[in-house]
């Protein structure tokens, strides 16, 4: 690892993402605290670890005390054990039986819900000289992955009868506990999961983990936290929904819990790629959908809706520029976007243009990028193409001077979206 400041690493950059370590630290602290010692805490890093580049952010998250990595393909195994991350890996979604050698031979733990496969895994497994464990997935009203009960248990037995492959947990998934403050549905599902956990008792099976919790029930229920929780969002210092916060401030204040204070770990930053006048009556972008009325000046972006920053995002959003907001102009095109910067006079080509995250006193969050989409803070950051860069930023770092007139160094390995 060297020492090098974030003003040198990103001089060849037109944009990227920085990825707080301090922020990490703190979220995992807060985790820990929440769900203690004894449970065993999974973070979720499927899908370029939600946008924030999947080896230098689970590298972080171990680092940071995390016990297990939870991805969702084979292929996510694999690139963590090709960088040499030797944590336990949860393959949460689907694996074909064509991808049973990888899963074995990167030690990884599966989902399972098919014989088919299971036998597949069993092979892989005596091939490679150990046991592949997996987790049955119980299906308690999500419809998704998973089997009813009694299935669950007939599937349970074909394993005991075949050797490579270990039954080391159950767990199933939430269908309704972020978008609600109703969580009746989700109470149900939990107590559907404690119900198969005494059938596969009273059935004679060992069953080391039971686990269902993700982030919000991380959150919210301490009951819920089982063997494991399996925590996404909240791990990126991101709530679930508003409606997980409400939840958690409503309970909160009829006790002495402290709400916790997540801290966001990503922000997207670009520079200005060009600076032109427009003058009254001049259209920018396509299909002519902003006019100038006064003389403007905008700043050209180099990024657009091929590198995540959503189309949805046209005529609607802004960025920050020098701690001043800078609002969209026109349709977001594939590569790149403008922005009015006629009241920032410092606005020039090379300064840093922040689309997520705090510039002086202003701050652009996922959430709000979410609210002008449409759609999730999840969306948002799983949608960051790899393309852009992630810089690890260690937690002495501060900010860059371009962005607010100080100085950042940060701790990286190589460039690009796995760093």
């Amino acid at each position: 690892m060297t020492e090098i400041s974030l003003a040198q690493r990103v001089q060849s950059e037109s944009s990227w993402c920085e990825v707080s370590q301090a922020a990490i630290q703190s979220n995992v602290k807060l985790l820990r605290q929440r769900v203690g010692d004894a449970v065993t805490l999974g973070v979720v890093v499927k899908a370029d670890a939600f946008g924030h580049g999947i080896v230098a952010t689970a590298r972080e998250f171990v680092q940071a005390g995390a016990d297990w990595l939870i991805v969702n393909f084979a292929y996510e195994a694999v690139k963590l054990r090709e960088a040499n991350l030797q944590a336990p890996i949860y393959i949460c979604g689907n694996v074909p039986a064509t991808q049973a050698q990888l899963v074995a031979q990167t030690q990884a733990r599966i989902v399972l819900y098919d014989p088919e496969i299971a036998k597949a895994i069993a092979n892989a497994g005596r091939e490679a000289g150990h046991s592949v464990r997996v987790h049955l997935k119980i299906e308690t009203g999500t419809h998704r992955q998973g089997l009813p009960l009694k299935d669950a248990l007939v599937l349970a037995q074909l394993i005991q009868t075949l050797d490579g492959i270990e039954l080391e947990g159950i767990t199933t998934h939430y269908a309704d506990i972020e978008d609600t403050t109703d969580h009746r549905f989700a109470r149900q599902q939990l107590t559907r999961l404690q119900e198969a956990d005494r059938a596969f008792r009273q059935a004679g099976y060992t069953v080391p983990m039971v686990h269902s919790a993700n982030s919000a029930a991380t959150l919210l229920w301490p009951e819920a936290h089982g063997s494991m929780v399996r925590v996404g969002l909240a791990a990126y210092g991101l709530w679930p929904s508003t409606e997980t916060y409400a939840t958690l401030l409503q309970t909160s204040s009829n006790s002495s819990e402290f709400i916790p204070s997540l801290s966001p770990v990503l922000s997207w930053r670009a520079r200005i790629a060009q600076i032109k006048a427009v003058p009254p009556g001049g259209y920018i972008s396509y299909g002519r959908t902003y006019r100038a009325t006064h003389p403007m000046n905008i700043a050209i972006l180099p990024l657009g809706y091929h590198e995540g920053y959503d189309r949805r995002l046209s005529n609607l959003g802004y960025v920050l520029i020098d701690g001043m907001r800078a609002p969209i102009c026109g349709r977001i095109c594939m590569n790149m976007f403008m922005v009015d910067v006629t009241h920032i006079p410092s606005a020039r080509v090379g300064a840093i243009a922040t689309l997520i995250g705090s510039d002086e006193d202003e701050r652009i969050s996922a959430e709000q990028l979410a609210s002008w989409m449409g759609t999730i803070n999840y969306e948002v950051l799983s949608r960051i193409h790899p393309s852009q860069s992630r810089f690890v930023t260690s937690p002495d770092d501060s900010r860059d001077s371009q962005a607010s007139g100080s100085t950042l160094s940060l701790t990286h390995g190589n460039g690009g979206a796995d760093t």
